[in-house]
Parts: C-alpha cells; sequence; structure tokens
C-alpha cells in the first residue's frame, strides 16, 4: 500500500492533488505448475506551475507575451496479470501470461497571459495595445490495452537451449485535448474555444526465436530472429467553437486521420567466451525495417503516403582482461538504433497550448548511434572500487523539438532531425563502504556534445560542455532499520535552437522491516526542497535571432512525502514472472 502525505507546496492550484496505491501479487507453485496472479491501483498527482515568456518578430512587429498559470498532472494507472508456467520436466518449459489494464495522464495548464504586447518597430517605439487573457488547456491522454503471450523452452541433452515467444498487443490511445482563450480577470468572456480528439488504436506483434548453443570450450554462441509488427492507426478530429452560431466546426487544416505500419525483420549471431584472464564477446544483428504512413485530411484533398525502408548492419563487441591485482580493463563498441514514435510522425497540429501547434515530421528518420568505450575498474575490496570510462558517441538524425512561428502569438513546435550529433566524455565513480554499516557511491560524467546540421534551411551549430552527477549514500542504523539519500543533477544542454537548463533533485528515504522482517515500512521524501533550493523545476529556452524568442521554466511539485506498506504472508521465493508492454507503454 502507498499513501502520500497532502501537498506542502500547492502553487494555488485548483484542487487538492492525491497520491495513493494498492498492489498485491499471489503465487502458487504445484507440481509442475507455477501460477502468478496480481493486481494493482496508483493514483498519482503531481501539481506545479509554468512561468513563460515568448516573442515574435513579424514584419518588423514585436509581440510579446508573458505568462504564468498551473500546470498540473492527475494521472490514474490499474491493471490485472496472469501468467501461468508449466514444467512437465527438465527440459521443457511452457508459459502463457496476460495483462490489462487502463492509463489516464491528465495534464491542465490554466495561463494567465498578462500582456500580448505589440510594438512598431520591433526594436522600440509606441506600445499599440495590451490584450491580457486567460488560457484553459486541459490534454487528457488515455491507454486502454490488453496484452497475451505464449512462451515456450526447451533444452536439449547437449544442454543447448531453445527459447520462443510470442506476443500479441492492443493499446486504445486517445484524448482529447480541450482550448479555451477567455478573457481576464473576467473569464466569462470568449475569445476561443477549440476542442481535439485522438482516437488511435494500435496493434502489435513480436515473435522471437533463440537458440544458445556452446561448440567450444572457451565461449558460446547464440543465434535468434525477432520480428515485431506496429499497426497503428488515428483519427485526429480539430473543431473550433462558432462564437456567431455556437456550434463547433471542423478545422480541416489541422484535422487528419493516419496509419503507420512498420514492419521490422532483425536476425543475429553473438558470441561469448572467457578463458584465463580474458571475456570477451563479438556479434552482429542484421535488421530490415518497411515503413508506411499514410494521411488523409478530413475533407479528402491530401492523401499522401510516405515510406521508409532500410536494411542495416549492428554489429557489437567487447573485451576484457583482469589483472593480478584486481584491476580490470575493458574496450567496447555497439550500434542501435532508436526508432520514432507515431506522435513524433503526424504533421498535423495539437493546440499544445495557446502559443503553441504541436505537430511531427512524416519524414522523420530513425537515429542511428555509434558508442565507443574503454574503461578501468579497480576492487579494493571490502566493498571499495573505482571506475573511469572514456566514451564516443555518434548520432546521426538526430531527433529534436524545434520551433517556427505559426502566425504572431503562436509556434509550431515539431519534432524534427536537425542533423548529427558527437559527445565525448569521461565517466568517474567510486562505490566506497567507509564503515561497515555506511556505504556510498559517488560518480560524474564530463562531456562535450556537438550538434551540426541544418533545419529550415538554417545552419544548426552548437556545442557545449556538460557535466552530471549521481550519488547515494546508505546507512543502516541496525539489522531492521536502514536510511538512503540519493542525488542527481544534471548541467544546462544545448540544443539545435538554444539550452535546457540544469535540473536536480535531492531524495531521502527511510526503511523499516518488523515481524521477522514481512513487513516493511518506507518513509520516502522526493524532491527535497524546504523552500530553499529549486529542485525538480527547469527552464527550456529556443530562439532565432530576428525570429522568435521563448523560454519556459516548468516547475514541479517538490517536497512530496510517501509512506509505502509492504506485507510477505510467506517467506517462499516469488517466482512469478509477469509480461510487459512492448508497443502501448512507448507511444503513451
Amino acid at each position: 500500500m502507498k499513501g502520500g502525505l497532502p501537498s506542502i507546496e500547492k502553487y494555488d492550484n485548483a484542487v487538492s492533488h492525491q497520491r495513493y496505491g494498492i498492489d498485491g501479487t499471489y503465487n502458487v507453485i504445484k507440481g509442475d505448475w507455477n501460477i502468478s496472479l496480481g493486481a494493482n491501483y496508483q493514483r498519482n498527482d503531481i501539481g506545479g506551475r509554468r512561468e513563460g515568456d515568448v516573442y515574435t518578430i513579424i514584419n518588423d512587429t514585436l509581440t510579446r507575451f508573458p505568462s504564468d498559470g498551473e500546470r498540473s498532472f492527475d494521472e490514474v494507472n490499474y491493471s490485472g496479470r496472469f501468467t501461468v508456467d508449466f514444467t512437465p520436466d527438465s527440459q521443457n518449459s511452457y508459459s502463457l501470461g496476460f495483462y490489462a489494464g487502463k492509463r489516464q495522464k491528465d495534464r491542465l495548464a490554466d495561463i494567465t497571459y498578462f500582456d500580448n504586447h505589440e510594438i512598431t518597430p520591433a526594436q522600440g517605439g509606441e506600445r499599440l495595445n495590451t490584450i491580457p487573457y486567460y488560457n484553459h488547456n486541459l490534454r487528457v491522454r488515455r491507454g486502454d490495452f490488453v496484452l497475451g503471450s505464449f512462451d515456450y523452452e526447451h533444452t536439449f541433452k547437449n544442454e543447448s537451449q531453445l527459447s520462443s515467444s510470442f506476443l500479441y498487443e492492443y493499446t486504445m490511445l486517445g484524448g482529447p485535448t480541450v482550448n479555451d482563450n477567455l478573457g481576464h480577470p473576467d473569464h466569462n468572456i470568449i475569445y476561443q474555444q477549440e476542442y481535439n480528439t485522438n482516437d488511435n488504436p494500435l496493434n502489435g506483434i513480436r515473435l522471437q526465436v533463440d537458440y544458445a548453443w556452446k561448440p567450444f570450450s572457451f565461449g558460446q554462441l547464440e543465434t535468434g530472429y525477432q520480428y515485431r509488427k506496429l499497426d497503428h492507426k488515428g483519427d485526429f478530429v480539430y473543431d473550433r467553437k462558432n462564437n456567431d452560431t455556437g456550434e463547433f466546426e471542423l478545422i480541416s487544416e489541422f484535422s487528419s486521420e493516419v496509419d503507420l505500419v512498420r514492419d521490422l525483420h532483425s536476425a543475429y549471431l553473438q558470441f561469448t567466451g572467457g578463458k584465463n584472464k580474458w571475456e570477451y564477446s563479438a556479434g552482429i544483428r542484421v535488421e530490415g525495417m518497411n515503413r508506411k504512413f499514410d494521411l488523409r485530411d478530413k475533407l479528402g484533398t491530401v492523401d499522401t503516403t510516405y515510406t521508409y525502408d532500410y536494411v542495416k548492419p549492428f554489429p557489437s563487441a567487447s573485451v576484457q582482461y583482469t589483472f593480478e591485482n584486481n584491476t580490470k580493463l575493458k574496450a567496447a563498441y555497439s550500434k542501435r538504433v532508436e526508432r520514432s514514435t507515431t506522435f513524433m510522425m503526424n504533421p498535423f497540429p495539437e493546440r499544445e497550448h495557446s502559443e503553441t501547434l504541436e505537430q511531427g515530421d512524416p519524414t522523420l528518420r530513425p537515429e542511428f548511434i555509434d558508442l565507443f568505450e574503454l574503461g578501468v575498474t579497480k576492487n579494493f575490496g571490502g566493498g571499495n572500487s573505482v571506475y573511469a570510462t572514456a566514451y564516443y558517441r555518434d548520432v546521426k538524425n538526430l531527433v529534436n523539438r524545434v520551433n517556427t512561428i505559426y502566425n504572431d502569438t503562436i509556434l509550431n513546435r515539431i519534432y524534427s532531425n536537425v542533423g548529427d550529433s558527437r559527445s565525448m566524455g569521461l565517466e568517474l565513480g567510486a562505490q566506497l563502504k567507509p564503515t561497515k554499516n555506511w556505504s556510498s557511491f559517488i560518480g560524474g560524467n564530463l562531456y562535450r556534445y556537438a550538434i551540426d546540421g541544418e533545419y529550415d534551411g538554417r545552419r544548426v551549430d552548437s556545442d557545449a560542455f556538460i557535466y552530471s552527477i549521481n550519488a547515494n549514500s546508505t546507512v543502516d542504523f541496525s539489522d531492521t532499520a536502514s536510511a538512503q539519500f540519493t542525488f542527481n543533477y544534471i548541467s544546462a544542454r544545448n540544443t539545435a535552437q538554444g539550452e535546457d537548463s540544469r535540473f536536480y533533485s535531492p531524495n531521502l528515504s527511510l526503511r523499516k522491516t518488523f515481524l521477522d522482517s514481512r513487513l516493511v515500512a518506507t518513509l520516502q521524501w522526493q524532491n527535497m526542497d524546504m523552500g530553499l533550493l529549486d529542485s525538480n523545476e527547469q527552464r527550456i529556452t529556443t530562439f532565432r535571432e530576428n525570429e522568435f524568442y521563448t523560454t519556459t521554466n516548468y516547475v514541479y511539485e517538490v517536497d512530496v512525502v510517501f509512506l509505502n506498506l509492504s506485507y510477505t504472508f510467506n517467506k517462499n521465493k516469488n517466482k512469478s514472472k509477469f509480461i510487459e508492454s512492448e508497443f502501448g507503454k512507448q507511444e503513451f
């Protein structure tokens, strides 16, 4: 069970935020059968504010609209799981699993735009008018899902293993988004009312077969094949209220039907092994993708199909040597792909805020990432060790959110390929155990991050040094009581059009066990701030010289306190293996 204390910092939010949850698992093992049932319900609201300032310059006219107001989240998740394993003998194992539930996350942004200043010329002059107004924007995200899977494993007499898995997933994603521009301070004045629906169901299939055997004394071979299919349809309706008739009317420019079909075939061969002081692995995965993206507007005037295909090898290799003094030296290389979600590809915009139309790019290409690493680890014994890793990371087709001007008070926010990025850095860390009851870890990462490319006919050339710190410290007061403090910090980071500010979060948890460790109580203090820090907030800034400037400070709730209680009725090892979402979770 989880319960959250009332919010300490309320941010003038309209309603009190609720945080509570309960989950349970029942697992029974009898003979050849292993059966598990699980269910959970979670309510996790987060308060906060949004502080912004924007201006655009069009035809030597500067329009500025600073803003401030609530930006909070109400989130509800509940689900049920079931899995049954059957192991008739030591060579065969069968597993059947089901998982179904509902997700909903409502983002409320009630923002006051204090002034809408139009100044001519842009560099100075007489103010023409001032129009304060109030924007109510509710963005609802639903995700109702059901999954089923079947797995089979077989061990041959020569100890080689064959495993197979099949998973099917259906998820209904949807909205809506409500956007009302109202008078201020009189909210009864209606300037504009808009309503977005975005029902977009998806069907996903994953089929996988793997085979592992040991033909050599110094290593094992693994090979396999995986097929993944995503069929994601969407119906995006954008209505605007006619203030004369009182009726909502379709805005065809922003309404669409989409259909994304993505087929992925991949096969791999991997060799791992070790001899004496050496450990090594090498492999290659060949992946082929076929992507077809159909777009149709509601009037039938736009019917376009975008296709993107590739067949690429993704090699990987690593080698490690252990010296006599417990020092390990390791070198590694890997290549991987980061694929785009449907949301990032849909070019028909959604009214994310009064000042923002958010949309995607139907020609968006996946990111291809190459990573080289060289690291050393030294173990001093007694729970003390240090490590250092130098790395180089190269990303092709880097995806960033970028802005263009839609009109004098609205920016288009678009996901787009902006070029390539390179990261070169050094990661350092130490695990320390000063006393028997006290252990700590501290790690740091310093790297230079550069973006080189082009967007909207403009050159993108940005580089900066970035660093992050991660630390935790655990103190055991007794065999049944402990405390842990964690701290995560990342410095400001450059983007294609600006900068994301620093972000940090300190957290503290106290843990106590009772009844021979059957009952565990954990008190968590998340995003510690106490009115003294700027925890859990981040400013995002983008600009184009002589065109636009936008900066938004996202202030998320601090000093959130939870009490968690868990009870284990018996001490048998829980062997439950529940399935997870493969497609819908990422799109949600």
